[in-house]
């Protein structure tokens, strides 16, 4: 049989405790959003990952318009709880033909009041755009 010494049994304990914490504070894998996928007329189909993101937020008044030639979107996030929630949201671009502008979409947070709205809205970034993808989670931490 084999024996360690004390100094190598430590850092042995040592090491394994710390991937230990460091995979109790790692973020979860695949946060579930919620996707709202519409064109010029408007929302079309929502998809829905997180059904309690969809009991407490709703969407309202969307509207669409060309501006300079580019697509514009604006739409009220409804908070449906009286508590204030945080929210993070992201809008991927896609052509006529639903194939994806290749862009650099990002997560946004807002904060949304209790029984409250946020507007929000964003410009496609190149004229080509004709459709939307809406996506909404919960927060989560930096990845």
């Amino acid at each position: 049989m084999k024996h360690h010494s004390p100094a190598r049994s430590a850092l042995f304990a040592l090491v394994t405790t710390a991937a230990l914490l460091g995979a109790c504070t790692a973020p979860p894998r695949g946060t579930p959003t919620n996707t709202y996928v519409g064109n010029q007329a408007g929302k079309q189909q929502e998809y829905l990952g997180d059904p309690d993101l969809a009991r407490k937020f709703v969407l309202l008044d969307i509207k669409t318009e060309r501006r300079d030639g580019r697509l514009r979107v604006q739409f009220d996030l409804k908070n449906t709880t009286s508590t204030d929630l945080p929210i993070e949201w992201s809008i991927e671009w896609k052509d006529a033909g639903g194939f994806r502008i290749d862009t650099n979409p990002h997560w946004r947070p807002t904060m949304v009041a209790g029984k409250g709205f946020e507007s929000i809205q964003d410009i496609a970034p190149v004229p080509e755009a004709a459709m939307f993808q809406l996506q909404i989670r919960q927060p989560s931490p930096i990845r």
